[in-house]
């Protein structure tokens, strides 16, 4: 796979090439193999923690790995354009804005056995701000060429932690959508996720029930642009063991398999 720095994919975007990219450095991977109205993006997916980074931190691989969001990417990995997150959230949290981004606790743990040094988190700030340049590139291009554009936005979350037995499987948050002209997408989309049939659990969706839709990337979008609307999407972690990170084959394989075509079908609906 290419190495392109941010120069780069940004004139291939503007050029309206299709490709596939790593950015210098490593921090996320942008495949377009075709241009069209959406993004899917699964920007908590990764785990890499630069070696300054990872021989400073006070938390193992694995309790990094609670907190992440494993197996995201996969759900998208189907679609024509997927912007997928490698680094960390612990590195840098681009669901949050560019100066809260760098963690000093998280989930009430201590993070670094020594605070992080200015440049340290100057450089993972840099690598925050450079990820929404791109984010920005990719929006205006598909808003210009189509005259809107969808972001489906994917995470994942832990659900033992919580008293509730009763939370969606996948939750829909909506609350950072400045017009209601966007409610027959959100309702379509939330209608196609409620009438997923995944093998080994029962798909239950809601909309603003466990979170909001209040993420950076929400934020970003919908701050600067009013013809681009994020879907944050989360899924309950029932494909996998969130406390030992083991995946469930069976429940895996198929939302894989399911998400890929109801994103696919969704945006198809969209465009028509």
């Amino acid at each position: 796979m290419d190495a392109l720095s941010e120069e780069e994919i940004i004139n291939k975007i503007k050029q309206r090439d299709t490709f596939t990219a790593t950015v210098d450095g490593g921090g996320f991977t942008l495949k377009i193999e075709k241009y069209e109205p959406a993004l899917c993006a699964a920007i908590h997916n990764g785990g890499n923690l630069r070696k300054e980074l990872s021989d400073n931190c006070l938390l193992s691989q694995s309790e990094r790995y609670y907190e992440e969001d494993p197996y995201t990417g996969t759900f998208i990995a189907q679609q024509a354009i997927t912007l997928i997150g490698n680094d960390s959230r612990y590195e840098y949290d681009l669901n949050r804005n560019t100066d809260e981004s760098v963690y000093e606790t998280a989930w009430g743990k201590e993070v670094w056995k020594t605070p992080l040094t200015e440049a340290a988190i100057a450089t993972s700030k840099a690598k925050h701000a450079q990820f929404y340049r791109i984010v920005s590139a990719i929006v205006e291009a598909l808003a210009e060429d189509f005259g809107q554009c969808i972001v489906y936005d994917n995470h994942s979350y832990n659900y033992r932690r919580h008293e509730r037995t009763d939370l969606p499987v996948l939750n829909l948050g909506t609350t950072s959508v400045k017009s209601d002209s966007w409610r027959p997408i959100i309702d379509s989309w939330l209608k196609a996720l409620q009438a997923m049939q995944v093998e080994g659990v029962k798909i239950t969706a809601a909309e603003n029930d466990i979170f909001y839709g209040k993420g950076y990337l929400a934020g970003h979008c919908h701050g600067l642009y009013d013809n681009v609307l994020v879907l944050a999407t989360e899924f309950k972690k029932v494909f996998m063991n969130e406390l030992t990170g083991e995946a469930d084959p069976v429940v895996l394989a198929s939302m894989q398999k399911v998400y890929n075509e109801t994103v696919k079908q969704h945006i198809a609906d969209c465009a028509q």
